[in-house]
């Protein structure tokens, strides 16, 4: 073998390591960008749960309160909300809404 056969072997050979190497970062950059979509749907969705909590917090609470109720009445209503919420965060349903857990319905 002379020298420029072996030059041609590695050059060919650094040509497809190169074409590979690129070809599995554009793999890992897909990935990387279905990740960070997953990741910015989820603080969507946590963001619009929080909006959903203050806009129920505004609505049994504040807007009670503006009207003119009592304190114990808005006392209670703030109370079933944190019921409801704590109840709602544990994975608890409430009654009456149709789904029976443990009976094997």
């Amino acid at each position: 073998m002379d020298v420029g056969t072996i030059r041609d072997i590695l050059i060919s050979v650094y040509l497809v390591g190169g074409i590979l190497l690129m070809l599995l970062l554009i793999v890992f950059a897909f990935l990387l960008f279905l990740a960070a979509r997953g990741l910015i749907g989820s603080a969507k969705r946590a963001a619009d749960n929080v909006v959903k909590v203050t806009d129920a917090a505004v609505e049994h609470i504040v807007e009670p309160l503006q009207e003119g109720v009592s304190f114990v009445s808005a006392v209670g209503k703030a109370a079933g909300f944190a019921t409801s919420f704590i109840g709602g965060m544990r994975g608890r349903r409430k009654r009456g809404d149709g789904g029976r857990r443990g009976r094997g319905r």
